[in-house]
């Protein structure tokens, strides 16, 4: 039977049993598709507001304007920003732009139909099969899917101009990619707004998927920070409806294969002291993460999938009955290399639950 071997694969695995995560050591990067023929078409990098480009319209530069102001005391690193003409297409054109760019979120433009939307979330699909670990802010797009993220918000009353949702998407993916890993979006204050449409049932949309945001009388503020996902696979843990647990995923998932193509792919024999070394270096990153915050102390782990490469032996014929485990360990594997990785993520405080007991006399 041939054998098909195709280019070097680094296959991720996400599964209840072992959530994979990685530290963000910076601010993230913010993704816009604008409709604005002021301008040249083409991907802007602005790190500052002198950086828009001239001629967009107020619409335009408030969106970005919005994206930039990020969340409680930090910003996104800057907003890139792919311009296409009034008639051009949102994928092929805009999202096809910044194919080669790194992003956290992304929000397209303020009159993306349910359609384009539906056509950017499949090409972000696409992307995130790669190095991509970029998620997506949509106005009342339930996607059911832990990339997406459903805002659904009405009559946002900021520095006294009215938004709907999708005015004001950019202004989500900001708060989102500036948000700390360690910390969750959930309660994020959105300082200048003054007013919203107030949500019959909150947390009948916050099950439903959706971000909303809610007013306390003292502030406007984000009620619960959770992504479309609703229907969660029988392999997964329900933990994945929270934006802080997928974006840890995220980014572990692209910083390992980032260490194991630049350190170890094509370089070094698939023996097994190579094997070690490459769980060293994972052992390592996952020990950190811990120091971070970001993973329960004592959980983080990286091993050989014992497990997976004995089936791979068994599945070529291999008698792993006769074998002894450190046996199986040692196996020569051909190309493939099986790691696996594990860890507790921790959960930002977000529900208190606070007895009052009262002494003295009555």
């Amino acid at each position: 039977m041939a054998t098909k071997i195709g280019v070097p694969k680094f296959v991720f695995t996400t599964q209840a049993a072992a959530a994979e995560v990685s530290s963000r050591l910076k601010s993230g990067i913010v993704a816009l598709i604008l409709r604005d023929s002021g301008a040249s078409a083409g991907v802007y990098s602005i790190g500052e507001a002198a950086d828009i480009p001239d001629g967009l319209s107020a619409n335009s530069v408030a969106y970005i304007k919005n994206a930039m102001l990020g969340s409680r005391d930090s910003a996104p690193s800057k907003v890139v920003v792919s311009v296409i003409d009034t008639e051009g297409d949102l994928v092929t054109d805009g999202a096809a732009a910044l194919v080669a760019t790194e992003f956290d979120y992304l929000a397209g433009p303020p009159d993306m139909t349910a359609e384009e939307a539906a056509s950017l979330k499949a090409w972000l699909t696409e992307a995130r099969k790669g190095y991509c670990i970029g998620k997506m802010v949509a106005a009342d797009y339930a996607a059911d899917d832990m990339a997406v993220i459903n805002f659904s918000a009405s009559g946002i009353l900021a520095d006294g101009v009215e938004y709907d949702g999708a005015a004001y998407c950019s202004r989500i993916a900001g708060i989102l990619a500036s948000t700390d890993l360690s910390a969750s979006a959930t309660y994020a204050p959105l300082t200048e707004v003054t007013g919203v449409d107030a949500i019959a049932d909150p947390d009948d949309a916050v099950d439903s998927g959706k971000l909303i945001l809610l007013h306390d009388g003292r502030k406007a503020k984000i009620a619960r920070a959770v992504n479309s996902l609703v229907t969660v696979p029988e392999s997964q843990s329900g933990a994945l409806k929270k934006i802080k647990v997928v974006e840890a995923v995220d980014l572990i998932r692209s910083n390992a294969i980032r260490l194991v193509e630049d350190n170890y792919t094509g370089r070094k024999a698939n023996s097994y002291d190579n094997k070690l070394a490459i769980v060293a270096d994972l052992q390592d990153f996952m020990t950190q993460l811990e120091v971070e915050d970001i993973l329960l102390p004592g959980s983080g782990q990286a091993e050989i999938n014992y497990a997976a490469q004995r089936a791979w032996l068994k599945e070529r014929g291999v008698k792993v009955e006769d074998m002894s485990n450190q046996d199986i360990l040692e196996a020569d594997t051909g190309s493939y290399v099986f790691i696996a990785l594990s860890g507790t993520i921790l959960d930002a405080m977000e529900d208190f639950l606070t007895n009052l007991t009262m002494g003295g006399n009555v």
